[in-house]
């Protein structure tokens, strides 16, 4: 697994070799060093760009947020339908049910080994949309 540098202005990767066809900015919701239960619970979403971390504290417009920082991908555990489909509409692609180490889901990721989870929408935890705390 790689190693997660912080210091107070981004994240650093050591021991990776980042491709240059690579480009696409990526954006995890993290909790510490493990991705959020939910989108919605997460302490800060994590920008990955170029070999760059760059941590920002959750937003209060998460979908306006991802389209002004132009993200392509996100990753993310739990998410409610409502939001994944907006945010497919904004032409934001969404990697949801994906728990665990945030270095092991980069990882698993940048091998093409990253699998779209199950059991991550609101309905999957017995609530409808607008019920998720912290995602609206």
């Amino acid at each position: 697994c790689m190693t997660l540098e912080k210091n107070p202005l981004s994240y650093k990767v050591r021991g990776w070799r980042i491709k240059q066809e690579f480009l696409l900015k990526i954006a995890l919701s993290i909790q510490q060093d493990r991705m959020a239960p939910t989108l919605g619970s997460s302490e800060e979403l994590l920008l990955w760009e170029e070999g760059s971390f760059h941590p920002f504290p959750l937003p209060g417009n998460i979908p306006l947020f991802l389209k002004q920082n132009k993200v392509d991908i996100l990753i993310c555990n739990g998410i409610g339908c409502c939001m994944k489909e907006l945010l497919l509409s904004m032409q934001i692609a969404v990697l949801p049910g994906i728990s665990g180490k945030v270095c092991d889901v980069l990882d698993q990721y940048r091998s093409g080994t990253l699998k779209e989870g199950v059991n991550y929408s609101c309905a999957d935890h017995s609530r409808t949309c607008g019920e998720c705390p912290g995602i609206y």
